[in-house]
């Protein structure tokens, strides 16, 4: 497993509802206990200009300067210093995806809820658009795929994407945008083989939010309403299918709210687990 983090990305002094800005460390910990081979890989922070190329300039400066509010409602300057290294470690980890054929993780969240010009649900910075712009510039990539499985829409994805001209360019899946719920999980699980296949065989590299913050148990569940079993053979599903396709993954960890984190970090255990028995 290459998962590409830097301490920097961390910050353990926000206490707000979302755990996002302290969960990487925390995650890294409790994957290093499962005892699979890990490999920390090294992460370039992103620069200002790479930021804007999914935001409006003005929108970018004012965050970094604290003098516009962030994803968690507030203008800290630490918080605004890890988002380069958590933008950064996504941008990284896809760019090694792309080149090498080979998957990776990037411990982060806080991705698809930021606007063009405005953050909303803890996000910030659109990393998941901006990692797909910087693909195409840097390598000529034609065809990058999302698969966002976290509970809630990605509807800032869609902005930016649609903002900046890229939106031909990424094929995008949200969970939270289908009519999944309690009642039909089963067979939305059952279809999930299919859905990668017809939506992301042609693509070149796949994002894949590994959100759980769909566990039937989570304060801020939407859609999904998914057991600990089933977000397991969700896991399983994701790599063994595009395992199948040769198709490599990007993988970050996107949402979680239980309380006490623990319950979050136990749920992220399992993605770990899925890819490294699907790639034994």
């Amino acid at each position: 497993m290459k998962v590409f983090y830097n301490k920097q990305q961390v910050v353990e002094s926000i206490v707000v509802d979302s755990p996002s800005a302290r969960k990487p460390k925390l995650v890294l910990q409790s994957w290093k206990k499962l005892g699979y081979p890990m490999e920390i890989m090294k992460v370039r922070p992103l620069t200002v200009d790479e930021l804007c190329l999914a935001h409006d300039p003005a929108y970018v400066r004012g965050i970094l300067r604290g003098n516009i509010k962030n994803g968690f409602d507030n203008k800290s300057k630490e918080i605004a210093k890890s988002l380069l290294w958590t933008t950064g470690s996504f941008a990284s980890a896809a760019a090694h995806a792309y080149q090498h054929r080979e998957s990776t993780f990037s411990p982060t969240s806080g991705f698809h809820h930021a606007h063009y010009d405005q953050a909303a649900g803890f996000c910030t910075f659109s990393g998941l658009t901006i990692a797909a712009i910087l693909i195409k510039k840097r390598f000529g990539a034609k065809k990058i795929g999302i698969l966002d499985l976290d509970s809630h829409s990605g509807d800032g994805t869609d902005q930016t994407l649609y903002k900046t001209g890229h939106e031909d360019l990424v094929e995008h899946y949200s969970l939270g945008y289908d009519d999944v719920d309690i009642y039909n999980n089963e067979q939305w699980l059952t279809n999930l083989p299919d859905l990668i296949r017809e939506r992301f065989s042609d693509c070149e590299v796949l994002f894949y939010q590994a959100g759980v913050d769909c566990h039937i148990d989570d304060p801020e569940v939407d859609k999904g309403h998914f057991t600990t079993e089933q977000i397991a053979e969700r896991e399983r599903i994701v790599y063994t299918t595009c395992r199948e396709l040769e198709l490599p993954v990007v993988t970050n960890l996107a949402g979680g709210y239980q309380k006490p984190i623990e319950k979050v970090i136990r749920l992220h255990d399992l993605t770990a687990i899925a890819f490294y028995e699907a790639n034994q």
